[in-house]
């Protein structure tokens, strides 16, 4: 999602967003990150726990497995977990 677009449904402006996501914003109002989090569709907590963390990039290979990971239902993410563990 570009930052116009987040910004537009956050009721704020791009800068906002863009400051907000370089770190130069470090301390959101309620409102604030409210109208992010829903945006996001996502909960505030959820937000707050991404925004402080540093961000870490995965290898590719990596980087899919944890997105078919994430697109599996909860009981299914079980059995992904003792497959990978099996064959190790």
């Amino acid at each position: 999602m570009s930052q116009g677009k987040l910004a537009q449904m956050a009721e704020l402006t791009a800068s906002a967003i863009s400051q907000i996501e370089s770190g130069a914003i470090r301390t959101l109002k309620n409102d604030t990150l409210g109208r992010l989090a829903q945006a996001l569709d996502i909960t505030a907590l959820e937000l707050m726990a991404g925004l402080q963390t540093e961000t870490i990039t995965l290898p590719n290979d990596e980087q899919r497995l944890l997105e078919c990971y994430r697109n599996l239902d909860f009981p299914l993410r079980d059995i992904a977990l003792k497959l990978i563990k099996a064959l190790q």
